[in-house]
């Protein structure tokens, strides 16, 4: 059977229906492209596990620890603020 879409100029498509089914394929599964040397495209799906998913964002640099007093502070600093916006 042969299904169809249309390449958009981002490089992207929409998987018709059937394919979706066909795959079993669900929101955040990856889809793999295998080339053939005769230039045959092979298209398999998988579903994404946590770790893969949280392990394609990028890294993020630790932050320095906050002390809850700090946190406190700013809090009350930032209603504080609010209060004075509201009253005038």
């Amino acid at each position: 059977m042969v299904y169809s879409s249309t390449l958009t100029s981002k490089n992207q498509t929409t998987l018709p229906k059937a394919v979706v089914a066909l795959l079993k394929a669900k929101p955040s599964s990856i889809l793999a492209y295998e080339v053939l040397e005769n230039g045959t495209v092979l298209l398999t799906a998988k579903s994404a596990t946590f770790k893969e998913i949280a392990d394609s964002f990028p890294k993020k640099k630790p932050a320095k620890p906050i002390k809850v007093e700090d946190m406190k502070k700013a809090a009350a600093s930032g209603a504080a603020r609010r209060f004075k916006r509201a009253r005038q």
